[in-house]
């Protein structure tokens, strides 16, 4: 088993004739020959790590330089990681600001009953306004005819006072005739018969006929003693056809 291995070893490593020169070789050299075997092979396998370390080297920067561009690219592209999701984040906020809001709850199923009541009261109401409507349009109509009324009343209590105001001014022009009527009777009566008798045959028949009036009947008849007869029967007949 180990001189198959050794064979396979020395085949692998290229020193698979050494074996067959050693093997053809007079026995007295083997032993020498073993030993530079041996060597060879620690040689070869010294070579062989030299060979490997050397791939490895020179594999390595390749592999540095193609993960620098890596570690940059991705120490450049992190931080943009997190300002898409802050800008993301933002716009979904301002998404949710602007939307209206929604009111979301259970689905809730209304009996008829309930429909049917709501609908009936619906109805009282809509009648119950009709109703209030139609009153007020009746009392805006009893409205217009109590002030028509009022202007009417206003009309006729100006009416009154100005009738009032008329009549108060004739009596309080009568009241003030008569007082000079009664103070120019009283005149005549205190005055010579003969004197006023003198004065009215100088007046009017109307004026003298009524200082007659005022007169007492007897100063009256005195006076119509000393006016001129033609005069005195005139002034007579008027008396008697002006007396009630």
């Amino acid at each position: 088993m180990k001189g198959r291995s050794v064979r396979s070893w020395t085949d692998y490593c290229g020193f698979g004739g050494l074996g067959r020169v050693a093997r053809t070789m007079p026995k007295m050299n083997r032993h020498s020959q073993l030993w530079t075997m041996v060597g060879g092979i620690v040689s070869s396998t010294i070579l062989f790590w030299v060979m490997v370390q050397l791939g490895q080297a020179s594999s390595e920067p390749k592999y540095r330089t193609q993960s620098v561009p890596t570690s940059r690219v991705t120490s450049e592209a992190a931080p943009s990681v997190p300002e898409a999701e802050s800008s993301r984040a933002e716009s979904d906020d301002d998404a949710r600001l602007l939307a209206p809001p929604t009111v979301q709850g259970p689905a809730i199923d209304v009996p008829r009953e309930v429909l049917d009541m709501l609908e009936q009261r619906k109805r009282d109401l809509d009648r119950r306004e009709q109703s209030i409507r139609q009153n007020e349009e009746r009392l805006m109509m009893v409205r217009g005819q109590i002030e028509e009324l009022l202007d009417q009343n206003e009309a006729l209590e100006k009416r009154i006072q100005s009738a009032q105001a008329k009549e108060d001014r004739f009596s309080t022009q009568q009241a003030k005739l008569h007082e000079q009527r009664t103070q120019l009777a009283k005149i005549y009566e205190s005055m010579p018969s003969e004197d006023a008798a003198s004065r009215l045959e100088r007046m009017p028949d109307r004026k003298a006929i009524e200082i007659l009036r005022l007169v007492k009947a007897k100063t009256a008849g005195a006076i119509l003693a000393q006016v001129k007869a033609d005069r005195a029967a005139k002034l007579t007949e008027q008396l008697m056809a002006q007396t009630p």
